[in-house]
């Protein structure tokens, strides 16, 4: 009889804790946290390198302290004058006060002949960039790794240091053509979009391209410029024999760039959130095996 009642609190105590879980997620599920508009076009042109130098524990954070709180939109060293200029613009606010300056991002390099494997570098990283084990040597993963430092004052031999990237890939450059020559030699004719097989608008492609308060390309991807085949069609057709189907090649080329960009700033906010989230799971479960051994402990007379 005792042995069964060993056996069944233990597992009563482990059912009761796979129900907390469950709900917590499905509440977090059901009943997720919403943010004001503000938050998300401030959360928006951070950079979601979730590297806290801001004194936030992640980019949306910072984000929601800017909106609500009025915080300093001075503190985001990775985003350097760009973000800046860009919170300036939302919130409406005088830029006089200088952003932080940006340094040249490293990323984050283990010695593996010094690591322990101690895991203490892993709960810092905001984006679980580095993988590792208990007993077991350490690894960064480049491609996640946002350049941080936040796991550097966490590992007690160290053994990591933060390293440039051996190959620096250039970004290629959108061509720009606003106020040049070759723009201005533009009739606005409109001859040039009969011709086009695939049916786009090139007369308004070739001004969106070449817009400079168009930096993102938003308006000439949603004229079709990745549709373009690069046929030259245009090209014989326009007057002012403009190259257009170089012009729109360089721009779907830019475009790739700044796609895969906002692909990597997407994927680096999940896994923040997805993070976050864990550590309060992890902490609830804590404290849920804290509570229960409280409530289990025997009074010995």
């Amino acid at each position: 009889m005792m042995s069964d009642a060993m056996i069944t609190v233990p597992a009563l105590i482990i059912v009761t804790l796979l129900g907390f879980a469950l709900v917590n997620i499905w509440l977090q599920r059901r009943y997720p946290i919403n943010l004001s508009p503000l938050v998300k076009t401030i959360d928006a042109v951070l950079p979601q390198t979730q590297c806290a130098q801001c004194g936030f524990p992640g980019c949306q954070p910072y984000a929601k302290a800017i909106a609500e709180q009025g915080e300093e939109i001075n503190l985001c060293p990775p985003g350097g004058q760009a973000t800046y200029t860009a919170i300036a613009a939302i919130m409406a606010v005088d830029t006089s006060t200088p952003p932080l300056p940006a340094a040249e991002v490293g990323i984050a390099y283990i010695d593996e002949s010094q690591c322990i494997g101690c895991t203490l570098c892993l709960p810092p990283c905001p984006v679980d960039a580095i993988v590792g084990a208990q007993g077991y040597m350490h690894t960064v993963v480049p491609i996640e790794c946002t350049g941080c430092e936040l796991c550097i004052p966490a590992c007690p031999v160290d053994c990591i240091s933060m390293q440039l990237p051996s190959v620096i890939k250039t970004k290629p450059r959108r061509p720009r053509h606003h106020e040049s020559e070759i723009y201005r030699a533009c009739l606005q004719c409109n001859l040039c979009n009969p011709v086009c097989p695939v049916h786009l608008p090139a007369a308004q492609l070739l001004k969106a391209v070449n817009d400079h308060h168009n930096d993102l390309g938003d308006l000439a991807v949603a004229y079709g410029l990745m549709d373009c085949i690069d046929c030259g069609l245009c090209d014989r057709a326009c007057p002012s024999d403009i190259p257009l189907a170089q012009i729109f090649h360089g721009a779907k080329s830019a475009w790739s760039v700044v796609k895969e960009q906002r692909s990597n700033q997407n994927r680096m906010k999940r896994r923040f959130e997805d993070h976050q989230q864990r550590l309060t799971q992890d902490a609830e479960l804590a404290d849920s095996k804290r509570q229960a051994r409280l409530s289990s402990k025997r009074t010995w007379s």
